[in-house]
């Protein structure tokens, strides 16, 4: 039996906000009720599926310079978890991030960022730049750092339609559109051919989803796929796909 989670409105948005199970919050469409992140808890889906299993917690505990590429920014918060491991690591990390529908920071804020990171002067400078590019950032490259060792591009374009640079290789991608029902022509065998080619060998593509066509896609692709556990109390298993060659 699915627990019933609380639910906050937000004041004219489209969007309400979802309480997860280990305290963090979400966004939900109650039209299409599309969640952004595991009623289970946002926090630890994203610490697990995203930063742990992809290497990039460890590379930057470690102080190894990374590079990390997002399909579907969403609510900001794996690229946020990032900064701050980055920002605690002493690591160099250059992030980029593709997102559509870049939500306003008038609904961002509903979700109280700050409490979940251990550093929430992170969020407060993020806020405060994005709010500084207006209610409708134009399409194109923003960057934001938070620090020298900090770089942050998030590129308000159609992800379809971007163009990678040959010599542009990512030691991680957090492949995070919505599921492929909602968002299907991000789960293509080209587009996934697309995130082959841009990430270095050994590198990792870490999602949520583990549908059967997807596996196959990934693995007609060229990767080598493995399931693995989920977070706590979430999905039982989640995807990590390595390029090896």
């Amino acid at each position: 039996m699915v627990p019933k989670r609380p639910l906050i409105e937000i004041p004219e948005s489209s969007y309400v906000v979802q309480i997860t199970d280990d305290g963090s919050r979400t966004l939900i469409d109650p039209a299409s009720e599309v969640a952004f992140h595991s009623g289970s808890g946002a926090l630890a889906e994203t610490r697990h599926v995203y930063l742990k299993n992809s290497g990039v917690s460890e590379r930057l505990a470690c102080g190894k310079p990374t590079s990390v590429l997002e399909i579907g920014l969403g609510t900001g918060l794996g690229m946020l978890l990032t900064v701050e491991e980055a920002v605690g690591g002493s690591a160099p990390l250059e992030y980029h991030a593709i997102e559509i529908d870049w939500l306003p920071i008038e609904v961002l804020q509903h979700l109280r960022l700050q409490t979940v990171l251990g550093r929430p002067a992170i969020v407060d400078s993020y806020f405060t730049w994005r709010a500084g590019l207006g209610l409708m950032p134009t399409r194109g490259r923003h960057v934001w750092r938070f620090n020298e060792g900090t770089s942050v591009c998030i590129h308000h374009h159609d992800a379809r339609e971007f163009e990678f640079r040959d010599d542009e290789k990512f030691d991680a991608i957090y492949f995070d559109p919505f599921a492929p029902n909602v968002n299907h022509e991000l789960w293509t065998d080209a587009f996934l051919s697309r995130m082959h080619s841009t990430l270095r060998v050994g590198g990792h593509l870490v999602t949520y989803c583990v549908n059967r066509r997807v596996k196959d896609s990934l693995v007609a692709c060229g990767f080598e796929v493995k399931c693995l556990p989920g977070p706590l109390a979430g999905k039982r298993e989640v995807m990590r796909a390595t390029r090896r060659q």
